[in-house]
């Protein structure tokens, strides 16, 4: 989609991180927003900073892991602006904890918001876009949709769906005037690392203590932040990727050295994947960098 003044955006899971970063993005881009998320107070001040901006912003309340709230966003999507023009699905939620800890639920919960909310909105706004031979549909998946990063078990298996869903999207919608686009984010600074939930064993409680388990992982959480680049740096990347109606969009190079690892030597990228599990923010570099994976922006 190049250009994207005076256009029809609708955003999910807008009220923080990469969904607030883009309903800002895109207004300065002049796009008219139709902006969702489940957290109402959160989202309201994102409605807010889009109209002192001076876009047109509509918002809706929606829980994405049910269809009928997509109906209900659609139905107002099309009263207020016409047709969709550019559908970001972005919500998301992880859930850690390892495969001993985590119920059943755990991950109904996570795919629900995850995976069936990209196919809840694809059967509802899709076939409009075919309508009219035009659309832009940009799923948000992730760096672990791409390879297994250990943690966290639902969230990477969801990830992977969204890839593969989107893929395949493409290939059947590209010749009919629709592009599809996935964007595959590294370590973004967004409110994921501080919303997600960690299961810890019951073991891990008695051996341990919770302060000091809570401590490792606020530890954890810190480094990764660190490490990470902010959400409205990574969005001018994205949109970048959007206007050239690329399939993926990265805003590093280290996955794509990761996926050629993996298609050049299978062997190096078992040791890889094995050498990774267990690792922290301090000695993910020096894997990446044995292995020749560069950290370096993208897009």
């Amino acid at each position: 989609m190049k250009e994207l003044k005076n256009k029809n955006c609708l955003i999910t899971g807008a009220a923080s991180g990469i969904g607030r970063s883009f309903a800002l993005a895109l207004a300065k881009e002049g796009m008219n927003l139709y902006i969702t998320d489940i957290n109402v107070e959160g989202l309201e001040k994102v409605k807010n900073e889009v109209e002192e901006l001076g876009a047109k912003v509509y918002s809706d309340r929606c829980d994405v892991s049910k269809f009928e709230d997509f109906e209900v966003v659609a139905k107002g999507f099309y009263s207020k602006l016409g047709d969709v023009d550019l559908l970001i699905n972005n919500a998301g939620i992880a859930i850690a904890g390892g495969l001993k800890n985590l119920e059943i639920e755990d991950w109904k919960k996570v795919l629900d918001v995850n995976l069936w909310s990209i196919i809840y909105s694809q059967k509802i706004f899709i076939p409009r876009m075919l309508e009219r031979g035009s659309g832009h549909v940009v799923n948000v998946a992730s760096g672990s949709g791409l390879f297994g990063s250990t943690e966290p078990l639902p969230y990477i298996t969801s990830k992977f769906a969204v890839v593969g869903l989107s893929e395949a999207l493409f290939s059947r919608l590209k010749n009919l005037g629709i592009n599809v686009s996935v964007i595959v984010p590294t370590i973004i600074n967004t409110a994921i690392w501080n919303t997600s939930t960690i299961k810890i064993s019951p073991k891990l409680l008695k051996d341990f203590g919770k302060k000091k388990i809570d401590k490792v992982y606020d530890e954890l959480r810190e480094g990764l932040s660190k490490l990470g680049m902010s959400s409205d740096r990574a969005v001018r990347k994205y949109i970048r990727g959007i206007k050239k109606n690329q399939l993926y969009i990265f805003d590093n190079k280290s996955l794509l050295d990761i996926l050629s690892l993996k298609g050049r030597d299978l062997q190096e990228y078992e040791n890889f994947l094995v050498e990774y599990q267990g690792t922290n923010a301090k000695n993910m570099m020096e894997i990446f960098h044995k292995h020749g994976i560069n950290i370096e922006d993208y897009n």
